[in-house]
């Protein structure tokens, strides 16, 4: 059985989503709805797609099993409402929606509908992050009681000075929503459910949306656990994205320096007098088009199990649970500002 699938944004859909669900077994991309260029043109040649600029003209033609939505927040919500309601399973872009109330909503017609539903969280699918989380439940340095995220990069949109919705915190942008939304799900996907937060939030004259650009985050988790995180996504120098794990026999390091978000990583465990590197235990299927999107590897897993449980039903992780999760998080976050 092959799940047709639709893609509805012409960014990050097509050089991220496209790419990665037209390698997996079981699953045939039938269409893409966005604004005409010419690499969307390309793409559609290459690989026979019909091409849409109305995304609700294509679901209704088309009448794909399933959509994956890589738009404006702000808009996810619409697409995927009219979707679900429509029976047509969703593999939907972070944040979810722009509010709790709207994710809530989504996530509970999902769950009516009885429709597979996924998210796209990433990071937990690069192999050193999933080394680490096999380090911690190993007990190797004991109990974890502090964790330490220094994520400092600069933007694509502030970079070239772009006015766009990345920035706008009421369309669903701003470095919480847009880039936190990822650091709060891989913090309980490590450590569990959190607390409480209390973080400032502040704003470099390079966000000409006015959006956040710089989050200093102090957190509680239910197990006791404290946390400090420090995001900058204005941050000129080199970028770097550091996790650290205070334990009671040692420290954990899963570290970033280069400007990749998802490869490079490396993983260091200091337990009493020993240090060492880590390897993972497996890699991610590389593709041989340099000019690939580095991401499309690790999008790859989590579009594989969404066609597994459009082809077979059985259900898999992340989904809109989790983005509903998340939701709550930022807005607790917000609040505490």
């Amino acid at each position: 059985m092959n799940t047709k699938v639709a893609i509805v944004g012409s960014g990050f859909g097509m050089y991220g989503l496209l790419p990665a669900f037209s390698r997996i077994k079981g699953c045939k991309v039938v269409s893409i709805c966005g604004k005409n260029s010419e690499r969307m043109l390309n793409y559609c040649k290459k690989l026979g797609l019909n091409r849409y600029t109305d995304w609700r003209e294509m679901l209704q033609k088309e009448k794909p099993d399933a959509v994956t939505i890589a738009v404006i927040p702000s808009h996810q919500y619409e697409i995927a409402k009219f979707a679900l309601e429509n029976g047509i399973a969703i593999f939907a872009e972070k944040p979810l929606t722009t509010s709790f109330a709207t994710s809530l909503e989504i996530n509970k017609l999902a769950k009516e509908k009885e429709l597979p539903n996924m998210m796209d969280f990433i990071f937990p699918e690069i192999p050193e992050w999933q080394a680490t989380k096999k380090v911690i439940q190993s007990g190797l340095v004991g109990k974890i009681h502090k964790i330490n995220v220094d994520w400092e990069f600069l933007s694509y949109d502030l970079r070239n000075r772009i006015k766009s919705w990345k920035t706008d915190v009421q369309q669903g942008g701003g470095a919480l929503s847009f880039y936190f939304s990822h650091t709060f799900y891989y913090l309980e996907y490590f450590l569990g459910r959190i607390k409480n937060v209390q973080c400032n939030f502040s704003s470099s004259e390079k966000s000409l949306s006015k959006g956040e650009t710089s989050i200093n985050m102090t957190i509680l988790f239910e197990n006791g656990c404290m946390g400090n995180a420090n995001m900058d996504i204005s941050y000129s120098g080199r970028q770097k994205h550091t996790v650290e794990f205070f334990a009671d026999r040692g420290k954990i390091t899963l570290q970033n320096i280069s400007d990749c978000f998802v490869d490079n990583f490396e993983l260091t465990v200091d337990a009493g007098k020993k240090t060492q590197k880590i390897k993972p235990d497996k890699v991610l299927d590389l593709s041989h088009d340099e000019s690939e999107d580095p991401r499309v590897k690790v999008i790859k897993p989590i579009a594989e199990r969404f066609i597994n449980w459009c082809n077979t039903g059985v259900e898999a992780k992340p989904d809109f649970e989790d983005g509903l999760r998340v939701q709550e998080l930022i807005e607790m976050a917000r609040d505490s500002n």
